[in-house]
């Protein structure tokens, strides 16, 4: 046989396998048959899928903080002189009164130099009328002279009426002084307020200028907390928000109601939370600086909320759920407030079972076969006490 023959016959061999393995895979094709689960039908996608009632909510979230007075100020005489006389409630803790005299420096040489310039006053008001009627005499003695005509400045005195009336004005500004030193003996703050430290004793002797201890305004105290960023971004966008502070002292619980002082310049670069200031309505004398204290910040009861476990909500935004049929339909939900373990949403429409399973590839109208999580798992059963109850957050 040459060798053009055995090519030839190489060549139709090559064709007929290749058809043949064709045929082959066609007839397997045909007759393979269709997937089926262990219980008969078709092979379905397993999703998990927890039931959720709309109703009432109250967004609300408790955090910590501490109490600070937002300035201490120096107690510093203004005049330098022995004190005679200190409040017993001038010291270290206690508490006086806008106005109170809380030490008195001996005035005795301040009430002598206030009337040494009186008489100061007393004479310049003196030498001024002298020089206004010198004045008087040189126009009308120019007058009878000279008639109309216009006497010059120094004829009738008016440089020497000029400086009496400086003069004069002089005194009286001393005077004032010596009057202000004499009250400035008697030590007041114009605010109520709580001692943090007292360097003053009776008998003492003190310099104008130089700090004798602390104090802070008893209406500047506030409470300092840490917030995280949904957490502020409610709070900061919400309409009259209920702010109780409650106070743990000496075996005792206050409330005191309290608002947004101050917002955020800017979050901690590792925590990611912003300190925020928080004032009082009304603040007790129980509060001190440095006491740590429990806040609560809610909102007004909304209607017709869905709580929605965090897993619902698909990467692209959707929250499926499992209709009557055991299909699937989507919705884009409108989140009012995002917590850690659920999201709260409006919702007008019926209980839904909305499927907590992460999907990718899920079309609308696919049938799924749906696996309901037990109520003692579910997200009402953990939540519903704590948070539809009293508006606590788990």
């Amino acid at each position: 046989m040459s060798d053009k023959t055995k090519g030839l016959l190489q060549c139709l061999l090559v064709v007929l396998i290749i058809i043949a393995s064709f045929t082959i895979s066609n007839l397997l094709g045909t007759k393979q048959a269709p997937l089926e689960s262990k219980y008969g039908g078709d092979l379905l996608l397993k999703v998990e899928t927890v039931e959720v009632s709309p109703g009432p909510y109250r967004i609300a979230f408790e955090t910590t903080g501490n109490v600070q007075a937002r300035s201490e100020i120096s107690v510093t005489p203004q005049v330098s002189g022995r004190i005679e006389q200190v409040s017993q409630r001038f010291f270290e803790g206690g508490v006086f009164q806008a106005g109170e005299t809380v030490f008195q420096i001996e005035s005795l040489d301040f009430e002598l130099e206030a009337e040494r310039l009186k008489a100061e006053v007393a004479r310049a008001e003196t030498n001024l009328l002298l020089e206004q009627a010198e004045a008087e005499a040189a126009i009308a003695e120019w007058q009878q002279i000279h008639g109309d005509k216009d006497p010059p400045d120094l004829v009738v005195r008016k440089p020497q009426v000029a400086e009496a009336r400086a003069n004069l004005l002089a005194a009286k500004a001393q005077l004032a002084n010596a009057q202000l030193d004499v009250e400035r003996t008697r030590f007041s703050l114009p605010f109520n307020g709580r001692v943090l430290t007292s360097n003053l004793a009776k008998g003492q002797y003190v310099n104008a200028g130089q700090s004798y201890g602390t104090v802070f305004d008893i209406e500047t105290l506030e409470v300092g907390a840490s917030l995280d960023n949904r957490q502020l971004e409610w709070l900061l966008t919400s309409e009259n928000p209920t702010i109780t502070i409650t106070v743990n002292s000496l075996g005792k619980s206050n409330k005191f109601q309290a608002y947004l002082l101050r917002g955020v310049s800017s979050f901690n670069e590792q925590t990611r939370f912003a300190n925020v200031n928080f004032g009082f309505e009304e603040v007790g004398r129980s509060i001190l600086p440095g006491m740590f204290v429990d806040i609560r910040i809610e909102g007004s009861q909304l209607d017709d909320i869905l709580l929605l476990p965090v897993e619902s909500l698909q990467k692209d935004g959707r929250v499926w759920h499992v209709n009557g049929d055991e299909t699937l339909s989507f919705f884009r939900p409108t989140i009012i407030y995002t917590h850690e373990k659920y999201l709260a949403a409006r919702w007008n429409g019926r209980p839904i079972n909305v499927v907590t399973t992460r999907l990718s590839g899920a079309i609308e109208g696919m049938r799924v076969e749906a696996s309901k999580l037990n109520m003692t798992d579910s997200l009402e059963e953990r939540l519903s006490k704590k948070v539809r109850g009293n508006g606590r957050q788990s």
